[in-house]
């Protein structure tokens, strides 16, 4: 589970990240400044967290197993 959590951690980072790029992007050009380097920051982000929902099939299937789910139960 503590694989599970962590992915979970690390996905809403990126999100949360995510967002706040887009602001800082937004900002940026309404000063007439570049937005580019919040772009690539936005798309490192956005390419994080797409491996990261990759990986959580995997980590929930370990996470889940019956042997896991029945030693939680004694």
């Amino acid at each position: 589970m503590k694989a599970v959590q962590t992915l979970l951690g690390e996905h809403q980072d990126e999100v949360v990240a995510r967002a706040a790029l887009r602001e800082l992007a937004i900002q940026a050009h309404g000063a007439g400044e570049s937005a580019f380097t919040w772009g690539l920051l936005h798309g490192r982000e956005e390419a994080a967290a797409a491996a990261t929902e990759r990986e959580l099939p995997g980590a929930w299937a370990r996470a889940s197993a019956p042997e896991v789910r029945a030693a939680l139960t004694r």
